[in-house]
């Protein structure tokens, strides 16, 4: 069965970006050779789950270059937000359960990516859906930002595998326990 899994990149004092959404401190820093490579996960991958924030964001920093254009993707929005035509992706409002089991079903026995943001994992955290977390924790403090996962219950995990880069960067990968 195709596993929910948040894959992001955090500071060591858990934000996954500034206030104001900025990403600065993730850009300036080198990861190396070392880590796990984007296109090992990225082949692992069927479809995308992301907030309108999120969305906007890659729009605005992608030069509009749709970075996911091989699967599906559903973005969560209460807004009309416009899609470019040729981007496989839907707006959607529906609940968290519903809004997982359709891409799932849409990734076809490959994992789904949530990309982000924190409230959006959060929520499916807090649902139950997610199965498994992937964090990269880059060694630098922000002291304010956004949440990695700004959950309203508490989510138990157990460490799968942690391995500790040459760059003092930390890959983590958790599993959710339910």
């Amino acid at each position: 069965m195709s596993k929910l899994i948040y894959y992001v990149a955090a500071t060591m004092d858990g934000y996954i970006a500034t206030e104001d959404h900025g990403l600065g401190w993730l850009e300036a820093f080198t990861l190396g050779d070392d880590a796990t490579p984007y296109d090992e996960f990225y082949q692992g991958i069927g479809a995308a789950i992301m907030g309108a924030g999120t969305y906007e964001w890659i729009m605005k920093n992608t030069s509009g270059d749709w970075p996911y254009q091989d699967i599906p993707s559903f973005i969560l929005s209460s807004r009309n937000i416009s899609i470019p035509p040729g981007i496989s992706a839907v707006v959607t409002h529906t609940s968290t359960n519903d809004i997982a089991a359709e891409a799932r079903a849409a990734a076809k026995g490959k994992n789904v990516w949530m990309i982000g943001g924190g409230k959006t994992a959060a929520s499916f955290a807090d649902a139950g859906e997610l199965q498994q977390l992937f964090i990269t924790t880059i060694p630098i403090f922000l002291g304010s930002g956004i949440r990695v996962l700004p959950v309203n219950k508490p989510i138990h995990v157990t460490s799968d595998k942690r391995r500790f880069l040459r760059s003092g960067a930390i890959e983590t990968i958790m599993d959710i326990k339910w």
